[in-house]
């Protein structure tokens, strides 16, 4: 250390380092060691870094993709005979939708339901074919009067036709007229939308 006491920065020369004072060489090496680990580690080892994280993370990724799939796998045999059912179900319900327009027969056999279920006929009217997407909706306004059983009744008997005929927005009236052989029940008077569905073959695919 006494060598250091008339130690002078402006005295160092590069040129002849080995003549330097043993301290000013050990701090000397030091600061180059500090800067080759600093460089070598932004230069080799921090782009090797992020790399391994990029690989943790496509690991991960893999192994979900690994664990989704295998539960497929293990299930594949019954999903295969779900959508047998399913295809299976699909074609009956197929079945019950006329691939020709019978709106003449719906007429009749909504006719033959008001007319088993007592109820009079007040209007029925059609309201113009609607086209989905592999079927055609065939809608009828219907306007009945009766008693609620037998508008009951009458949506029984919809009910169990062998084609497929929905009702929809139901509006009930009371009013003043008495239901026939019913003293003090008054008449119902029903507006109600039957559809029927008929069968689009060129939206099969």
């Amino acid at each position: 250390m006494s060598s250091l006491q008339d130690f002078n920065v402006n005295d160092l020369d590069f040129n002849n380092m080995g003549v330097w004072p043993a301290p000013v060489k050990a701090i000397a090496g030091a600061i180059v060691f500090v800067l080759v680990l600093i460089l070598g580690y932004q230069l080799f080892i921090s782009d090797d870094e992020a790399q391994l994280e990029r690989e943790k993370t496509a690991e991960k990724q893999l192994k979900q993709s690994f664990e989704t799939k295998q539960r497929k796998a293990v299930h594949l045999e019954a999903y295969k005979n779900q959508m047998k059912m399913i295809q299976s179900s699909f074609e009956a319900l197929l079945k019950q939708l006329p691939q020709g327009s019978e709106v003449a027969g719906l007429v009749d056999e909504i006719s033959y339901a008001i007319t088993g279920a007592g109820l009079e006929l007040e209007n029925i009217s059609l309201k113009g074919e609607v086209s989905r997407e592999i079927y055609f909706e065939e809608p009828l306004e219907i306007i009945v009067s009766g008693s609620y059983h037998q508008i009951a009744d009458f949506v029984s008997r919809v009910s169990n036709m062998p084609r497929i005929v929905t009702l929809h927005d139901f509006s009930i009236k009371l009013t003043d007229r008495d239901v026939f052989g019913s003293e003090g029940e008054k008449m119902l008077v029903m507006t109600v939308t039957a559809k029927t569905y008929r069968y689009d073959e060129t939206g099969e695919e």
